[in-house]
């Protein structure tokens, strides 16, 4: 687990789980950005639970990384996020629009009350993503 100001990631089996403390940087972007192509190769789509209790925001640098993957592709995947502020909920929907404008490319991003509405919702977009991947 994460301690106090460290920002911590870890698999549960096909979900990448983030716990982050302040600003999201380029480091921690190019992390989150592997271990979602760990899940991909694994399952064939990628689910993200993060906690945004913490977090403050992205850098820009970290934003521009994560706009010039998603340029190239997205993978069919979900990020679920909880215990977001008000404030950071604008900024990550100004973002997520930002980038979908740029990449011509919509991005599945949503905001949940608390950690088992988050989890019930990726329960629900696991059982999408497997039916896509078997066509």
């Amino acid at each position: 687990m994460d301690t106090q100001g460290q920002p911590s990631m870890w698999f549960e089996d096909d979900i990448v789980v983030v716990r982050m403390w302040g600003q999201i940087d380029v480091p921690i972007m190019q992390r989150m950005i592997e271990m979602g192509e760990v899940v991909y190769a694994r399952y064939g789509y990628i689910l993200f639970l993060g906690d945004g209790q913490h977090t403050t925001g992205i850098h820009p640098d970290a934003r521009a990384l994560q706009t010039e993957r998603l340029r190239r592709f997205v993978r069919p995947s979900y990020t679920a996020i909880y215990n977001v502020s008000t404030v950071l909920r604008v900024v990550s929907t100004l973002t997520q629009r930002g980038i979908s404008l740029l990449t011509g490319k919509a991005i599945p991003v949503g905001f949940h009350r608390d950690e088992a509405e988050a989890r019930a919702e990726l329960a629900r977009r696991r059982v999408a993503l497997l039916r896509a991947s078997r066509g």
